[in-house]
């Protein structure tokens, strides 16, 4: 995700600040911004982080990856054992056919095919609602993140903090990932992924 914006700096040039998100949470608060005038003509010491690793090293977004993905598993278990019942009826259904009438033939067909659209919502839903809990679990995360990666950002000199992935090339010394990882794990506790079940899915169209 990003939100870009035209700012003009104090040397009098002009960039687009563009302001870094994780896939799945806003990390990055309106501090911590990027542009190619920071490194070469307004004298503010940059440093990077590499949000990649942070992803998948901090205690507090790791948790809520794990938790996302049990869901998904759960999920996707149950709708491997409900969609194989349902061949299974196509399947009778197809070997019926010249048993039946074809009256009664297209009035199964057509049961048989709500119950596909109906599974289909019922996953569909069953999904969001996931998605709904991570984006919770990440705003809360969001929160307690931002105050640290300004101390850490701050203990560094470091007047802006730049996406790695971003910068064409960053010595070791430059890199505050380590800090940064090791200091949300001593202070910053997983925060609660909400129940699923308890979110109410968006409707579409309201």
């Amino acid at each position: 995700m990003k939100n870009e914006s035209k700012e003009t700096c104090s040397c009098g040039c002009s960039c687009g600040k563009k302001f870094l998100a994780l896939s799945f949470t806003a990390l990055i608060s309106a501090g911590i911004a990027f542009g190619a005038c920071h490194w070469c003509c307004c004298g503010t010491k940059a440093m990077v982080i590499d949000f990649d690793r942070v992803q998948q090293e901090a205690r507090v977004y790791r948790s809520i990856i794990e938790a996302q993905k049990g869901y998904e598993e759960k999920i996707q278990a149950q709708l491997n054992l409900d969609g194989g019942r349902l061949q299974q009826e196509e399947k009778d259904l197809i070997e019926q056919k010249g048993k039946l009438s074809e009256t009664e033939f297209k009035k199964k067909a057509v049961a048989l095919q709500k119950k596909a659209v109906e599974l289909d919502q019922k996953y569909r839903g069953q999904v969001q609602r996931v998605v709904i809990a991570t984006q919770m679990a990440a705003k809360e995360a969001r929160l307690k993140v931002e105050g640290v990666l300004n101390q850490v950002a701050e203990r560094a000199g470091a007047g802006v903090v730049v996406y790695k992935a971003s910068a064409p090339y960053t010595g070791d010394k430059c890199d505050l990932t380590d800090r940064f990882i090791e200091a949300l794990n001593k202070s910053v506790k997983p925060v609660a992924y909400p129940d699923p079940e308890k979110i109410q899915p968006v409707v579409q169209g309201k």
